[in-house]
């Protein structure tokens, strides 16, 4: 009954407007896209983050063991080619890294994420974007205890969309490389498809492969401004996040 409530729940919060809220850019849920947002738009947020959602490398120590974590973000499209984010996860480990204190959220990771589309989607071709998270840190020792890139990887995505009889169909599809190798299983191709039914094209239902399994959500935009996205992910933890949107009227 639980999981039937959520995938109700996530059917009903759907809007065109798309994105990744964990990063704080235009995507899907968890994969990337080719999509850009209205140019001089702002958008500042708060997620929670199923341990199923985030990479296998963000485990606590020494136990190794994943955990649920939240997330905030602030970016901004500032050219119709350009987005960059600034987001954190809260890491959930002992304080002042000593296994014999207290564990809990005592430390963030921070990154910077930088997406470009040199080419914008046309009538008889795709828009191609390409982008990195979590940029100018590269950690040669990936095996390491040091180690901290943990969302960072490089990706090439594109989208295409298709009328038919006025309901829009999106064809989405990535390839992500992540530079930890304790991400390796996340390396690879990703996709997914979006649908904007005709009786109520606000309304934007999304499924996706994110490269371990299969993901399902949806996002609203409520008067304008406050934003909200859900995501059931691998048919097992239910994230989500709300954030504020605002565009600048040119």
């Amino acid at each position: 009954m639980k999981r039937y409530f959520l995938l109700l729940l996530l059917s009903y919060m759907c809007v065109a407007v798309s994105g990744q809220e964990y990063n704080g850019t235009t995507g899907l849920l968890h994969v990337p896209s080719a999509e850009m947002d209205t140019v001089g738009t702002f958008r500042g947020g708060l997620a929670f983050l199923h341990k199923k959602f985030t990479p296998d490398q963000l485990m606590t120590r020494p136990e190794k063991k994943k955990y649920n974590t939240y997330s905030y973000y602030f970016s901004i499209t500032a050219m119709p080619w350009l987005e960059v984010s600034y987001a954190c996860a809260l890491l959930y480990m002992h304080k002042n890294g000593n296994s014999k204190e207290p564990i809990g959220y005592y430390n963030e990771d921070r990154r910077v994420n930088v997406k470009l589309r040199p080419l914008k989607e046309g009538r008889w071709w795709p828009a191609i974007a390409v982008g990195m998270d979590d940029i100018g840190r590269f950690n040669r020792i990936e095996d390491g205890t040091n180690n901290n890139n943990y969302f960072q990887n490089f990706y090439i995505a594109g989208a295409k969309h298709l009328n038919l009889s006025n309901n829009e169909l999106g064809f989405h599809l990535a390839y992500r490389y992540y530079t930890s190798k304790k991400n390796s299983n996340q390396r690879g191709v990703a996709g997914g498809l979006t649908l904007r039914p005709a009786f109520y094209r606000p309304l934007r239902v999304v499924a996706e492969w994110d490269g371990r399994g299969v993901n399902a959500g949806a996002d609203v935009l409520l008067w304008r401004h406050l934003f909200m996205q859900a995501a059931l992910v691998h048919g097992q933890g239910l994230t989500a996040a709300i954030g504020y949107h605002y565009t600048i009227p040119f």
